[in-house]
Order: C-alpha cells, then sequence, then structure tokens
C-alpha cells in the first residue's frame, strides 16, 4: 500500500537519504535576477498594462515603500487593514495612477463581499477571480491552480518565488486574458524597461538595446517556466524535461524548481531535505507519472501526497 504523507516532514521520513551534492543542487541559483520574483505587477503598473496595485508591506519598509511611489509619480493609499498569515505579515497598500480608483480600492477592501469588486479594480480577469473563489476556504495557492490540460509557460505560478508574470491564480494555465496580459508584460521587460528603471534613476530612453540584461532575464524564466513540473508540495517541486504520453511522461533531464528562484528565496532544511530526496530518486528513474494523487516512478508507487501532480506546460 502506497505511503500517504501529508506534510514535508512526513514525505522526508518516507524518502532514502540524499547525497551532499543533490543539496548543493537546492542551494543552486544560476539566474541572475533582473527583476524581483513578484516585481512584474511594478512594471505592468508604470507601463500602463495593469490598473492598480495591491502590495502587503512590512511596517519597517511602509515608509520607503510608499516614497519610492510617489517618486514615480503614483498615488499610495493605505487599506483599513492588516494582513497576519504564516507568511505573510503587513500592512496593504494600494498603489495606481488614478487618485479615484485607489481609493475606491481601499473602500471596497473594507467591505465584507469585496473580492469581484477588487479584483475587478486590480485587472484580473473576472473568468480567474470566479474560479478562485469557486474553491472552497481555507484555500492555498496549491488548491485554487487547476490541473490538466497544457498550460502556457508565462502563466507558470506553481511556486511563486520564482519569477512570474501574473499576480493572480489563472483560471486555466492557458487562460487567454492570462497570456496576454503576461505577454505584455514579458515585452516591456524585454524590450522597454527602460522605462520603467528611468523612475529610479536609470537614464531614461525608450527602448533598450538587442541583448541587455532585462531579456537574457526573460528567456531565462521563459526557459525555467516552460519545464513541466512536479508538484508533491508548495515547496517540493522538481522541473523537467522530456516527452509525455498520456500521464506518464519520460525523463530527459531534472532539476530542483527551487534553482530557478530569485537567490534571496530560500527553501527551509525540511524542504530543501525533502526536494533533495525526490530529486536522487527522481534522476534514476526513466518514467515519471502522478495518477490521482500517487507518485509512480518506472511503475512503481513511491508516494501520495493531497497536492501531488505533474503539470505540463508548453
Amino acid at each position: 500500500m502506497t505511503e500517504r504523507v501529508e506534510s514535508v516532514v512526513e514525505l522526508v521520513r518516507a524518502l532514502p537519504d540524499a547525497p551532499e551534492r543533490a543539496r548543493s543542487a537546492v542551494r543552486a541559483r544560476p539566474i541572475v535576477y533582473a527583476l524581483g520574483s513578484g516585481e512584474a505587477d511594478e512594471v505592468a503598473l508604470c507601463a500602463g498594462i495593469k490598473p492598480l496595485l495591491r502590495q502587503v508591506v512590512r511596517d519597517a519598509d511602509v515608509a520607503a515603500t510608499r516614497a519610492r511611489f510617489e517618486a514615480l509619480g503614483l498615488v499610495v493609499r493605505d487599506a483599513v487593514h492588516r494582513v497576519e498569515t504564516a507568511s505573510t505579515r503587513g500592512r496593504v497598500l494600494f498603489v495606481g495612477r488614478d487618485a479615484r480608483r485607489v481609493e475606491e480600492a481601499v473602500r471596497v477592501e473594507a467591505a465584507p463581499e469585496h473580492d469581484h469588486e477588487l479584483g475587478r479594480l486590480l485587472g484580473y480577469p473576472r473568468c480567474c477571480v470566479e474560479a478562485y473563489l469557486a474553491v472552497p476556504p481555507p484555500r492555498d495557492n496549491l488548491d485554487a491552480i487547476a490541473r490538466g490540460g497544457v498550460g502556457r509557460a508565462r502563466l507558470n505560478v506553481l511556486d511563486l518565488a520564482v519569477f512570474h508574470y501574473v499576480s493572480w491564480i489563472p483560471c486555466s494555465l492557458s487562460c487567454a486574458l492570462s497570456s496576454a496580459y503576461a505577454d505584455a508584460v514579458a515585452s516591456h521587460i524585454a524590450e522597454r524597461h527602460a522605462q520603467f528603471l528611468a523612475g529610479r534613476g536609470a537614464r531614461p530612453v525608450s527602448r533598450c538595446p538587442p541583448g541587455c540584461r532585462h531579456e537574457t532575464f526573460v528567456r531565462a524564466i521563459d526557459d525555467a517556466l516552460g519545464a513541466h513540473r512536479l508538484v508533491l508540495f508548495e515547496d517540493v517541486q522538481l522541473s523537467l524535461r522530456g516527452t509525455i504520453d498520456r500521464d506518464v511522461l519520460r525523463v530527459a533531464e531534472v532539476w530542483p524548481t527551487a534553482r530557478d528562484r530569485h537567490p534571496d528565496a530560500r527553501l527551509d532544511d525540511l524542504a530543501l531535505e525533502a526536494v533533495a530526496r525526490l530529486l536522487v530518486l527522481v534522476e534514476r528513474a526513466e518514467r515519471v507519472a502522478v495518477i490521482d494523487g500517487v507518485l509512480s516512478l518506472d511503475d512503481r508507487a513511491i508516494v501520495s501526497a493531497p497536492h501531488a501532480a505533474l503539470h505540463r506546460f508548453s
């Protein structure tokens, strides 16, 4: 009977030990980040692609964050409430060009039933808002991500510590409205990022030269996000390349998804150990499959987990 694991701790106990070189592979961060992992939102706002920004900011950083946005000519307002979760704590700031829209967002967020209206103000596709709200609470990112089909690389939001183009959970990983937005953001970063950076003291130019570091960054991120993704928990993911026949992937290449994270985004010790142990097992396998939450390697069931999935990307 396949062992069921409900936590990263249980997963570590269920998998055999890994050599140190596997842990080193998990710690590596070869992608040179030109932006923060979640900074696509700011680029989109400054480029006029997105109408409004909602950020949770630590108390100690509020003054500096406000000053930075206001230096770009943007309107900043505090929301009424704070966010207090295990991973995120701080004050909510709304930022935009239209003061009326910013003020309306502050008012709407204070209302008891605000999700649809706030999603509209933030520029989220209605289909994505409705799909997210259809997932029963309490919900996390993996609960809300649809499974099945082939996703678009630029809609890969499975690990939010890896740079991502959209700040919402798409209704599907091939959502047309989300794809159009993501492509517009990617083009702006690769070709016209200096328009955004000019507000931070860079020389104001309308277009960047070919081969600039932002264009290189977009290529590296697109390549990383386009790999298939084996997910067991939010912090336990592997990226894979290979051919897929029905539900089975024939492995050509595998690496820790954490390798593609921002350099400052580290896994805790337990997650790092789980990824290292999983990596060694998958490296030795020719075929990987996840069916009904059960991970199998070369037709041998390994473990089952609530969020276990093999997501395909183009």
